[in-house]
């Protein structure tokens, strides 16, 4: 009896001991009974890694800002003389047309100018008709002068008659949306006076500033998407349409102006929009996260050589792209790396490659 029983306490203290001793193993990381089943090896023992061909990438960086937006071109109309309002012909949120009549003002005595002046210069016209067929010797030259240049007074007084008159027409100068009024048929309006805006709503134009840092890769044309906190999930698509001249000494920031198509004139000017612009930055090596791997010295991926030997490549991120990576490595196109795999690996190691 105690025979067996000092046996058995020795298979008790040896397996324990066993167990000890590959805990240790495992915290020291010099061996990984998960890595281990993972990994395959072949029959001389190199180890298995999946590969990926390192590739160029132009790096897309983004910058973000707010504006305020405005309609493509937004006036208060004025009128140029004093009248009384005969038609007001416009109401807030018409849709008008250039050159569409918007407010008609009294114009009796511009009318009759009109008349007056066409007269004139029927009259005129008809003395210079009757020189023309009168024999030359009947007529000096002086008087034939003086009826042409009668003729070329009364068209500038029939021009000048129909000008005052057409001014009494208050008419739309561009196509957009009629705002809110008050005036109304009767009302005397001053000159100056302001009657409505009038905004072409076709286009928004968003004003924003991005940081001196990158002012140089703001070019014309750059696509531009915007939204509204009011509207979230919708994004509107749009282009830099101008770029500042100056850099702002104060914000050390340049002003620039994206515009955003608006066919169904659903964006309203004066609303605060999110802005951002992508921009092209420098080509730089891509690779998939799971080939970075990290020490105390900083992260580094395995490169593979031409003897199908591993080395060490020291890498700096530049950038996050889901799971792709920029990197800052001496890194060429379509060298290889070690993909998956590489977490046990050492300096000068052969490998068996596995797809790419």
């Amino acid at each position: 009896m105690r025979v067996s029983s000092l046996l058995g306490q020795k298979r008790c203290l040896s397996g324990a001991g066993i167990r000890i001793i590959t805990a240790g193993l495992v915290i020291l990381g010099l061996f990984s009974p998960a890595e281990a089943q993972r990994r395959p090896r072949t029959a001389d023992g190199d180890p298995v890694v999946s590969v990926y061909e390192v590739r160029l990438e132009r790096i897309n960086e983004r910058v973000d800002a707010v504006g305020s937006g405005r309609a493509r071109q937004q006036i208060t109309l004025t009128t140029r003389v004093a009248g009384v309002i005969a038609e007001v012909l416009f109401k807030g949120g018409d849709k008008v047309e250039a050159g569409q009549p918007l407010i008609r003002l009294s114009s009796e005595p511009e009318e009759i100018a009109v008349e007056m002046a066409e007269a004139q210069r029927a009259e005129a016209f008809a003395a210079v008709e009757r020189y023309k067929q009168l024999n030359s010797a009947s007529v000096s030259r002086v008087t034939v002068a003086q009826a042409e240049t009668a003729l070329k007074v009364a068209d500038a007084n029939l021009r000048r008659a129909r000008e005052d008159l057409e001014r009494m027409t208050i008419r739309a100068p561009f196509s957009g949306i009629m705002g809110l009024t008050d005036l109304e048929t009767g009302d005397y309006l001053a000159v100056g006076t302001p009657i409505a805006s009038l905004d072409d709503r076709s286009k928004i134009i968003i004003e924003f500033t991005v940081p001196e840092a990158v002012a140089q890769l703001i070019k014309i044309g750059m696509p531009v998407r915007a939204s509204l906190a009011a509207r979230p999930g919708e994004v509107f698509m749009g282009a830099v349409s101008a770029v500042g001249t100056r850099i702002d000494p104060a914000t050390r920031t340049l002003t620039v102006r994206g515009e955003i198509p608006n066919p169904d004139l659903s964006l309203i000017p004066g609303s605060t929009f999110s802005v951002s612009v992508r921009l092209e930055g420098n080509e730089a090596p891509v690779v998939p996260g799971l080939a970075i791997q990290w020490d105390r010295m900083g992260a580094y991926v395995w490169r593979i050589t031409d003897e199908s030997t591993v080395e060490r490549v020291n890498v700096a991120i530049v950038a996050r792209n889901g799971g792709r990576v920029y990197l800052d490595a001496p890194l060429k196109p379509g060298e290889k790396i070690v993909h998956e795999g590489g977490g046990l690996l050492r300096e000068g190691q052969k490998v068996r490659m596995h797809g790419l």
